[in-house]
């Protein structure tokens, strides 16, 4: 074979050994992406729709949602709505917020609501942040304590300025716009939504006994139920 056509004949070879090895590596990122869907479809979804200073708010995330949330890993998927019976509205170009329980409240909602988005965070982190925060007598003011509880001090500066910023700001109200999809204003907080569909019989038993819930709704009952 002259040495030309075999040096093309080679460049075919690598050319579509190359071409094979990239289709098989997002063939590979996609079966884990769908995979990774596929793993969250059986999972029970509760979304919680609360505000930083409500007793009913703090006493179902401490009681109810706290021990499901470690008890039934890998079962439910849970998402986090701080906002609750707010409202915000834009006025020369600012978000202005009144919340429930006043101005503390409305700074409370941001910090979780940075805590959050915060991409250096993991998500196990945010719950145990979320959680811890709404333990304490003042969420608004006990994110340092916290923050030693997961050995994240260091990012306690850069969510204190997201809280108190255009980024808090913007972030809270996109929450709000998440909450008035529910309902505007929300008739109770927390409001608990199963599986992303609203109902009111589950909100109530969900409120005192979520366990029950998870358990009725899980596809593949864990042994704690």
């Amino acid at each position: 074979m002259p040495s030309f056509l075999h040096v093309f004949v080679n460049l075919i070879i690598k050319n579509k050994m190359k071409t094979v090895a990239v289709l098989c590596l997002v063939a590979l990122f996609y079966g884990v992406l769908a995979k990774g869907k596929k793993g969250d479809d059986h999972k029970v979804k509760i979304a919680v729709y609360y505000e930083s200073l409500c007793p009913d708010s703090k006493r179902f995330i401490t009681q109810q949602l706290a021990p499901v949330w470690s008890d039934f890993r890998g079962v439910v998927k849970v998402k986090m709505v701080p906002y609750g019976k707010s409202t915000h509205d834009k006025v020369s170009g600012k978000w202005q917020f009144t919340c429930h329980h006043g101005p503390d409240e409305c700074y409370g909602n941001k910090i979780q609501a940075c805590i959050l988005k915060d991409r250096s965070l993991q998500d196990t982190e945010k719950m145990e942040l979320v959680i811890c925060l709404m333990s304490q007598a003042n969420p608004d003011k006990s994110l340092d304590t916290c923050l030693a509880q997961v050995n994240k001090e260091a990012e306690s500066a850069k969510l204190k300025r997201c809280a108190s910023s255009e980024q808090g700001d913007n972030l809270l109200a996109s929450y709000g716009d998440k909450s008035d999809a529910v309902q505007r204003p929300l008739s109770f907080v927390p409001t608990i939504i199963v599986n992303e569909k609203f109902d009111q019989a589950i909100q109530d038993e969900a409120f005192t006994d979520l366990k029950t819930v998870v358990c009725r709704h899980a596809t593949v009952k864990p042994a704690i139920c």
